[in-house]
């Protein structure tokens, strides 16, 4: 297991939280890939912490799906399955759905500002999956989602969310997010008209014939349970 190189934890954080938010974003963003095998001893020199807040961060990472634990054999990063996938996009994108219509009357200038700015950071050739994932978070997740200020809300997506961003950043190709852009520009505008009911549609059609699409990507390489 080869682990990122980073800083110690800080000390303005709980141990506990530090060591699941390296974890988590080494998942989401590929140093730690689907499949791989994890070690506590590694995690503990890079994080600089004994094993039980490790070991906490590895279960509640477990909770999310992201790590699967089989005790007395191995902890590994768990790896895509397309089953699982399909029916996580299903669930979060109807959620996303919902999520826009609500918030699109809600949203301030300053809101639709960081939208306009949105369509054209995805328009841009040559994008990194990385930059991709950050469009997308950024855009629905840090604009709408904080906009609607509903706090289950806000806890569904902060469990299920990071296992979708992980698959979209690890995905074989950029066909998901390319074949969802002819649906962005609709939705921006839709949402900084104030106009609900065709942002949520708008959306629907960028989240079900561009992003989800990454499931047949990996079915493709059979990347099934």
């Amino acid at each position: 297991m080869p682990v990122p190189v980073t800083e110690a934890v800080s000390p303005r954080r709980l141990i506990r939280d530090e060591v699941f938010l390296r974890l988590l974003d080494a998942i989401v963003e590929g140093d730690l890939t689907p499949g791989e095998q994890l070690y506590d001893a590694e995690i503990e020199k890079w994080v600089g912490v004994s094993r039980t807040p490790v070991r906490e961060a590895l279960n509640q990472l477990a909770t999310m799906g992201l790590v699967e634990i089989m005790p007395q054999k191995r902890t590994r990063v768990t790896p895509i399955d397309t089953v699982r996938l399909r029916g996580l996009l299903d669930t979060v994108g109807t959620l996303l759905r919902g999520v826009i219509r609500d918030s699109t009357p809600l949203l301030t200038d300053a809101d639709k500002n960081a939208l306009l700015g949105l369509r054209e950071r995805a328009s841009a050739t040559g994008l990194t999956a990385l930059e991709r994932d950050r469009v997308i978070t950024e855009g629905f997740v840090d604009v709408f989602v904080r906009r609607l200020d509903n706090r289950t809300v806000a806890r569904l997506f902060k469990r299920h969310f990071p296992e979708v961003r992980r698959a979209l950043v690890a995905a074989p190709s950029s066909a998901a997010f390319d074949r969802g852009l002819p649906y962005l520009e609709p939705l921006v505008s839709a949402a900084v008209s104030g106009d609900s009911a065709s942002a949520a549609q708008a959306f629907a059609d960028y989240w079900d014939n561009g992003l989800a699409t990454v499931v047949d990507e990996f079915a493709a390489e059979g990347k099934t349970a």
